[in-house]
């Protein structure tokens, strides 16, 4: 049985037993790094994923900077990893990480072009940083007044997936939480403008971040939106609440329709917020929100150093 990995580089037998079995490569290994050919419409995204338990970790690796890519109407393709592990790390939990992130880039047909794995003195938890490649489908128009904004998927079923684990509740309903299949079913919909993943911030960041870029503003009442399961129990603002896998669409109204029966087809609910108006800003049950603001379940993050769920809230 393999034991705990050394400092810095993992060793060519390591990484050959331990990570190269489950990643799929874009083509043979090359010193220092790769070649490969880019375009005036590649797509690139880069995410770091961290503070998550062990064998979701890889998951959200793949998933964060492909759904980004994807975001942007690109068709993720290629992917840069970085594994970075804390001294003393079992080769273990590397495999787990590995064979997590390798499982998804082999679903979605994405190759790996290159990266690098290591243990190094000062990190704590677990780092895994992915950057992914695409090749956009189309070109897109922009948002304007008159668009609707809508919510895709449930909100707050993250932030009570990171509640029941950090009580010691199993709860395994972390690879759902993924945006990527329904953004690349939504991708040929003429009508839609602009797709954004709800990430850091929850819905109410995800939206201030679409409102500031477009210089437009949206009011809606929260009580329009479909929450998760058990998301109320909390009794926090779920809409500043870790929801990853739900995202905010923009179309023309006149898209508005085909979006819902897409994703009703496929059993995701659909949240219609508003209208894109003049003048930004976000305004939610009347109140404007205006600065960004951390919940307490965002301090969660971080917490999640095994990968026995039992035992990850330290």
């Amino acid at each position: 049985m393999s034991g705990v990995l050394g400092l810095g580089k993992v060793s060519r037998k390591i990484f050959e037993r331990s990570v190269l079995p489950f990643i799929p490569l874009d083509k043979d290994l090359e010193l220092d790094g790769a070649t490969i050919g880019l375009t005036a419409r590649t797509v690139i995204a880069h995410s770091p994923s961290i503070g998550v338990p062990i064998e979701a970790l890889g998951f959200f690796a793949f998933h964060y900077a492909a759904s980004n890519v994807a975001c942007k109407f690109g068709r993720p393709t290629h992917m840069i990893t970085g594994i970075y592990l804390p001294l003393k790390t079992k080769e273990s939990d590397l495999r787990i990480i590995a064979k997590s992130l390798g499982d998804e880039a082999k679903k979605y047909g994405v190759k790996i072009a290159a990266g690098q794995t290591a243990t190094y003195y000062g990190l704590g938890i677990p780092f895994v940083s992915t950057t992914c490649l695409g090749e956009q489908t189309r070109k897109v128009a922009s948002p304007h007044q008159s668009d609707v904004v809508l919510l895709i998927g449930e909100v707050g079923g993250e932030a009570v997936w990171l509640t029941n684990l950090s009580r010691g509740v199993t709860d395994d309903r972390w690879n759902k939480f993924t945006a990527l299949p329904i953004i690349l079913a939504l991708q040929g919909i003429e009508g839609l403008r602009l797709i954004h993943d709800v990430s850091e911030g929850g819905v109410k960041g995800a939206l201030i971040e679409v409102l500031g870029s477009l210089g437009l503003g949206l009011s809606f009442n929260s009580a329009d939106v479909t929450y998760a399961d058990l998301g109320q129990s909390l009794n926090q603002d779920l809409l500043w609440a870790p929801s990853y896998g739900t995202i905010i669409a923009v179309a023309d109204p006149e898209s508005v329709e085909e979006i819902v029966r897409l994703c009703t087809e496929r059993s995701i609910q659909v949240s219609r917020l508003g209208i894109l108006r003049s003048g930004p800003g976000l305004i939610v049950d009347g109140e404007p929100v205006i600065d960004q603001t951390r919940i307490e379940i965002d301090e969660l993050y971080g917490s999640f150093k095994k990968n026995d769920a039992h035992e990850n809230h330290q």
